[in-house]
């Protein structure tokens, strides 16, 4: 559970990091963004390393796009995190009580099971998302684009809050990129695998 543990990216997230940039080669971007974690900065600079037209380009670091944080489990195995929060619940595995409940209320199962209850709970990881989002759209004129390296788990809970059809989005894979269109009401999530 790495959550707000920082550590440096691996040789396979420079890789990653590396094809994402040129994926995004020929994008235009007016505004490049970050979480505050150390491999999520060091993503951003690998991904505008390869971008055609990075001069001139905005860059800034919200915390509000941080992963998610995981309270006393950060750090721990994951199988064991969730053998722990699910059992008590009649479960064994995260994905299960997602299927049972939802995204956001697994949150406050792990919030529940954390000994300090120091996890974040579904009403401040959707707070914080939104936020974010109103933010990125405040700071954008009509038309223009961010790049924005978030988390993985930060990434689902936003899909899965946005989504139209109110389904889970799917774990999204490292280096992957998915599209944020806020031109439209309701927001558009699109993933680009």
């Amino acid at each position: 559970m790495q959550g707000w543990v920082d550590s440096p990216l691996t040789e396979k997230g420079e890789a990653q990091a590396t094809a994402a940039g040129k994926r995004l080669a020929d994008s235009h971007f007016q505004l490049a963004v970050s979480s505050d974690m150390l491999r999520a900065i060091h993503t951003l600079d690998r991904i505008l390393a390869q971008n055609k037209h990075a001069g001139g380009i905005t860059r800034e670091v919200h915390e509000d796009v941080r992963e998610i944080y995981f309270g006393s489990f950060e750090g721990v195995d994951s199988v064991q995190t969730w053998n722990m929060i699910a059992r008590p619940l009649g479960y064994s595995t995260q994905e299960e009580l997602i299927k049972h409940y939802n995204l956001l209320k697994v949150r406050d199962f792990m919030h529940d099971a954390d000994p300090f209850h120091e996890a974040e709970t579904a009403a401040h990881i959707e707070a914080r998302i939104k936020s974010a989002v109103a933010r990125l759209a405040k700071e954008l004129n009509d038309g223009e684009n961010a790049v924005v390296v978030t988390h993985g788990t930060y990434l689902r809970n936003l899909a899965t809050i946005y989504a139209a059809d109110g389904k889970v989005a799917d774990q999204p894979k490292n280096g992957s990129i998915t599209v944020l269109d806020v031109t439209h009401e309701p927001v558009v999530i699109d993933d680009i695998k």
